[in-house]
């Protein structure tokens, strides 16, 4: 059952050494010097966790950012102009405050973490579903954010499992071959 195997999957991962926060400065420059970032305007992104790569750190202030915020069972979108302005929220991830500005739902570039990829564009979210149902909302090139040790050679995927295009890892950004 592909429940049973993503289960065994986020374990395995998870047991694995995390990655160097420092190696998140080094996925930024990957994604500092694609052609993709470079011309983004309008990024959706996410507070990364301790285990997760940090790439809006510094802030791009060239670049207009929206954030997702757990509402209901629902990633809803918010703008947000500097990282100050996000508050404590669901499971601990730092989010907008509820009253922030709509995020919209076309962006240039959306930046999604994960547990697992692979390089065919499957990803292992930490089982709730909230980017596989936020990413049937939103358009925009879809960027996987990972140490290089969280791609593996297969996820399994559903048919409800939403792919990535590319993967930015700390050696670089990655064209996901479906």
């Amino acid at each position: 059952m592909i429940s049973d195997e993503k289960q065994r999957l986020r374990a395995r991962v998870r047991a694995l050494p995390p990655g160097n926060p420092a190696d998140g400065a080094l996925v930024r420059a990957a994604l500092e010097r694609w052609t993709e970032w470079q011309r983004a305007r309008c990024v959706c992104g996410f507070a990364a966790l301790p285990a997760e790569p940090e790439v809006l750190a510094p802030w791009p202030s060239d670049k207009q950012i929206a954030l997702p915020r757990v509402e209901g069972g629902h990633l809803r979108l918010h703008s947000v102009l500097d990282p100050s302005d996000l508050v404590a929220g669901a499971y601990g991830i730092r989010e907008p405050h509820p009253d922030a500005p709509p995020g919209g739902n076309t962006f240039d570039l959306i930046l999604i973490p994960g547990v697992a990829f692979d390089r065919k564009g499957g990803r292992l979210g930490r089982g709730c579903g909230y980017y596989d149902r936020l990413l049937k909302e939103i358009l925009g090139l879809r960027v996987g954010i990972c140490f290089d040790h969280q791609i593996v050679p297969a996820v399994p995927c559903g048919p409800l499992d939403m792919a990535v295009d590319f993967l930015a890892t700390p050696c670089g950004v990655l064209k996901c071959h479906a």
